[in-house]
Parts: C-alpha cells; sequence; structure tokens
C-alpha cells in the first residue's frame, strides 16, 4: 500500500487500492479570518486543490481525505520528513521553502525541505487595493496615506508588499506603513474598517473584495510595468507583469491596470517515487478539462502551463519523463532544469 498526502491549507491523504472520496474541509487554516466574504480566499485555494484531489483520486482509484493545517510554514517541515508528500502552494513559498530562507528560516530550521515541482496552475494577479472614496488613483497618491504592508501571518505576503510598494517608487517614509496580523484578507479587513486607506496585497477575485465595494467601493491600483520598475518588483517578488480589463467577475478592476502574476504549484516531495508522480501528471494532463467544473479557479488550471520556464523549483524527474514523453518539455527547459537544481 502507498500513501500520498496533498496539502493545500489543509491535508489530502491518498491511498491506493480503490474506496471512496472522504474529503474533509480544513477549518484550522480559516480560523483568524473573520466570516463571510472573507473567508472566501482561504476556501479558493482549498477547493482548488480538493478539485486536484477528487480528479487524481477518480482516475487513480484511490481514497481521498482532507484534513486541516495551517499552510506551507507547517506542512513543509512535514514534507521533510516524509510525513507529507504532495502540496499545492505559490511559487514564492516553493522557493524560499525549499531554502529555508524567505521567512522559513525558523518553522524549517535552516534546512530546505525537498519539494519540487509537478505542474505550474492557475495563475494569482495581485495588486494594490483600496476604496473608491480614498482618493487614491496611481501610487503617486500613495504618499503621505496609511498603507497595509507588513503582514504577520505570512512573510510570502510582506514580500508582496515590499515587492509593490518598490514598484511604486516608494520607500518607508514616504507612506505611513500598517502591519496587520494575517494575509491578504487581513489588510482588506483593514482598509473597510478605516484603519488603512490601502493594503498592497490583494488579488483580484478575492470575495472580501465584493464586500469591500458593496460597503465603500473597491479600486484596485495599477503597477509601473516599465522595466525598471518591475525590475525593483522582482527583488521581492517573483512575477511579471499583466495588463488586465475590466471584466465581468473582476470586481475592483474599473480601468486598464497592471497587475503582478504569478502561479500556484502543485509540488511533490524529492522522496516521492518516480512511479507515482508519473501516474499523478499524466492523469492530470489527460484529464486536464476534468478541473474545470470543480472550482471556477481551476478552469485556468491549464496543461499548456504546467511546464514553466519561469519556475521557482526544480520539476521532479517524474514529471519530467512524463512530459518528455508528450513532447511538452521544450529542450530550454534543460537548462532551466539544470540551474535550479544547482541552486543551494
Amino acid at each position: 500500500m502507498v500513501v500520498f498526502a496533498f496539502i493545500l491549507f489543509g491535508q489530502i491523504l491518498f491511498v491506493t487500492g480503490g474506496g471512496d472520496i472522504f474529503l474533509k474541509l480544513a477549518q484550522s487554516a480559516m480560523g483568524r479570518y473573520r466570516g463571510g466574504p472573507a473567508k472566501a480566499a482561504v476556501v479558493a485555494i482549498n477547493a482548488m486543490g480538493i478539485g486536484l484531489a477528487k480528479v487524481i483520486g477518480a482516475h487513480l482509484n484511490t481514497q481521498v481525505k482532507v484534513m486541516p493545517t495551517s499552510g506551507p510554514t507547517e506542512w513543509l517541515p512535514q514534507m521533510a520528513t516524509g510525513e507529507v508528500h504532495m502540496g499545492v502552494l505559490n511559487n514564492y513559498d516553493a522557493m524560499h521553502g525549499r531554502h529555508a530562507d524567505g521567512g522559513y528560516e525558523k518553522a524549517l530550521r535552516g534546512k530546505g525541505a525537498p519539494v519540487m515541482l509537478l505542474t505550474s496552475g492557475t495563475p494569482n494577479w495581485m495588486t494594490l487595493i483600496t476604496s473608491a472614496n480614498s482618493g487614491i488613483k496611481n501610487c503617486a497618491d500613495l504618499k503621505g496615506k496609511r498603507v497595509v504592508s507588513q503582514y504577520s501571518g505570512s512573510a510570502g505576503v510582506t514580500a508582496q508588499g515590499s515587492a509593490i510598494m518598490a514598484n511604486c517608487g516608494l520607500g518607508p517614509g514616504d507612506y505611513k506603513q500598517v502591519a496587520v496580523a494575517g494575509g491578504p484578507n487581513a489588510g482588506i479587513q483593514a482598509v473597510m474598517d478605516g484603519s488603512a486607506d490601502a493594503t498592497a496585497s490583494a488579488a483580484v477575485g478575492m470575495g472580501i473584495i465584493a464586500e469591500l465595494d458593496a460597503r465603500k467601493g473597491a479600486r484596485f491600483v495599477s503597477l509601473d510595468p516599465a522595466p525598471d520598475a518591475w525590475a525593483k518588483f522582482q527583488q521581492f517578488f517573483p512575477a511579471s507583469s499583466k495588463k488586465l480589463d475590466p471584466a465581468k467577475g473582476r470586481v475592483g478592476v474599473l480601468e486598464s491596470i497592471y497587475v503582478a502574476e504569478y502561479p500556484f504549484y502543485l509540488v511533490a516531495g524529492a522522496g516521492l517515487s518516480q512511479e507515482a508522480v508519473y501516474r499523478i501528471v499524466k492523469v492530470l494532463w489527460e484529464k486536464n478539462a476534468d478541473l474545470f467544473p470543480m472550482h471556477a479557479r481551476l478552469k485556468d488550471w491549464l496543461k499548456e502551463n504546467y511546464v514553466d520556464e519561469g519556475a521557482t523549483i526544480p520539476y521532479h524527474p517524474g514529471a519530467v519523463k512524463f512530459y518528455k514523453e508528450v513532447g511538452a518539455w521544450p529542450a530550454k527547459m534543460d537548462q532551466v532544469q539544470a540551474k535550479l537544481l544547482a541552486q543551494k
């Protein structure tokens, strides 16, 4: 019997050999957020993982059980010990978890988790957000304003805040720094309750933004896509710039803006066998469309994005084998893989 474990603000156990799918929604991961729409972003991430688990479980004839964790700082150390084999997280957390830096020094006790990439998945679009009546329409308007840029609940989100303020060309003395306990939801809540004028990390599509829009109006603020400004952003967080236009479901996108785009990853521990990883990636490739009805965010978990030249961690050998077999691994990826494997 082989046991697989997924983590995505919750743990999903895969036991090969057949049986029903058992799902238990992760509750502890949402405990620090307020109710209603404030929980929606966490639920969305959880739902993406549950959807991945269902598709893999259905086509590998496995049992699936969802169990709670508090996030990568909890389960990456368990990956190092072999207690956890697979997980979902963003590219920043994957990179710094692998190297035990960028906020992961304490959790991993200075020893990186043996995390490797299976697929690059759904992209996240992130930038500043403010209320419609704040008078803030661009980066320059942030001068002297109260801006959430420190998030004690996440080193990754704090890095996003630092990246965005650097992109705007603003130093600590140019605005009033506000710290919150929690992630992006807590920053948006601070804008709603009036303790901040803007928050430096918010993702398009977060449920809590609809609440902000209903109460005060929501406005996303454009980033600066100029090469020198984007180089400043990338000193803190790995992302590319993307132009985003107003569209249905993009609450707060009032005009064409530039946002930071970065992916979520499906990852595995280096100790998970090549055969197991090969089979999992094969299922997700061949049954990619089965993900789409599972959750709105999984509509963008597209197989054409599985192999990413901008990857921040190396691919698992089992994934590389599959991608080469189906012709999805371009020659350039050998150089990317070698460079990532050489990083210590």
